[in-house]
């Protein structure tokens, strides 16, 4: 398996300019399935990571299964070393990665040492930051062990930390040698985190009707069923994979996969990311979109009503309180400048079919706010430091 290689071509033009071209290309194996988390360290020493390697993790994590994963690896008699940081989007910042940075130089990273990022979608985000700047790349595994991130964060090579107030900000795409996804992780997960990631699920399953009616007829009960769960996080990665096959490196600002985001980002910026879990924004966001779609004449009303009742039944909110709507927007400005001045919004039309429009106006956003409040209107989550 490659940890990814590539070949540089070089042509002088006749007049005397150097043509340079350079491919890069990644293969790495993404494995689902309950007890994937045993076969670890296995699965390192076949990509050839074993001689050194750091499993970092947060605080919430690490109460559960950080002794768990060092143990697999000592097991088998190979060198591990933990790092763990403060539970939270907090820890998607600058100042926690140089944290990481300075924990790993202290504890003698090598050229050839792996990282496994053992968390969810703020850990993987992160650690496949941390792994794409210290010696200009480190090898790295994502093994993600929450909802959000076993279906969207961990896969794709994206990687990022928030900066300046904004989700993302500084980050790029840096491939995995290898994503490793145990739906039996998320039985630790507190039923927040599971309502939370199956948002990110609706949002493909909008995008992929099979997907979307696996959602339609899940079961809310609680324990979560891990079977179901386990269905839905497989069609939903092998979906998006599929839609990004053509643009991987995201080249194109016109991306389906950004639906509820643009309001979702917005909505966890303007509560400086301390009330929403990132799905329960991007739920809301979801919400906007479809109202402002049905607004627009693009969206028929039984589809709109499918879409919102989908997000409900997966123990979602729909509705955005009226104190935050000023903030939201402004934040929705500082995104439109981010994306070279136009926002580029993703609107549903029917499930298995979105469109993206230029611009979305303020009297829009307005508007579908308050066709989404009614007597069911639903409060801002309280802030709490769940598990990722």
């Amino acid at each position: 398996m490659s940890l990814g290689h590539g070949t540089l071509d070089l042509r002088e033009d006749p007049d005397g300019t150097l043509s340079v071209q350079v491919t890069r290309q990644d293969t790495y194996p993404v494995n689902i399935g309950p007890g994937e988390l045993d076969t670890l360290p296995a699965l390192t020493e076949q990509l050839g990571l074993a001689d050194s390697l750091f499993v970092i993790t947060d605080t919430n994590v690490a109460d559960v299964l950080l002794q768990r994963t060092v143990d697999l690896f000592r097991d088998r008699g190979m060198r591990v070393q933990p790092i763990v940081v403060p539970a939270g989007e907090a820890s998607k910042s600058w100042p926690v990665l140089q944290s990481v940075i300075d924990a790993l130089l202290t504890r003698g990273v090598q050229r050839r040492s792996a990282l496994v990022a053992l968390g969810g979608g703020v850990i993987v985000d992160a650690v496949g930051f941390v792994a794409s700047v210290v010696m200009r790349g480190l090898p790295y595994i994502n093994v993600p062990t929450s909802l959000v991130a076993q279906l969207d964060a961990a896969i794709g090579g994206k990687t990022g930390i928030d900066y300046n107030g904004s989700k993302n900000l500084l980050g790029g795409f840096y491939h995995p040698a290898a994503v490793l996804i145990d739906p039996e992780l998320l039985r630790t997960l507190p039923a927040r985190e599971i309502r939370g990631g199956l948002a990110e699920a609706v949002k493909v399953g909008i995008l992929h009707p099979p997907l979307f009616t696996k959602l339609e007829n899940l079961s809310s009960g609680s324990p979560p069923d891990i079977e179901a769960l386990a269905a839905v996080t497989s069609d939903a990665a092998r979906y998006k994979m599929h839609l990004l096959k053509d643009d991987p490196f995201e080249r194109s600002l016109v991306r389906l996969l950004n639906l509820g985001h643009s309001f979702g980002h917005a909505l966890e910026a303007a509560t400086r990311f301390e009330v929403y879990r990132h799905g329960e924004a991007i739920a809301v966001g979801i919400a906007l979109a479809t109202m402002m779609s049905r607004h627009r004449g693009m969206c028929a009303a039984e589809t709109t009503d499918r879409i919102l009742a989908c997000l409900r039944r997966c123990g979602l909110g729909v509705t955005m309180p009226p104190s935050l709507m000023t903030a939201t927007w402004e934040e929705i400005d500082v995104i439109r400048r981010i994306r070279n001045g136009v926002l580029n919004e993703v609107l549903p039309v029917s499930v298995g079919e979105c469109v993206v429009v230029d611009e979305v106006s303020h009297d829009e956003f307005v508007s579908a706010a308050g066709a989404l409040a009614g007597p069911g209107t639903a409060a801002a989550p309280r802030a709490t430091a769940g598990r990722q």
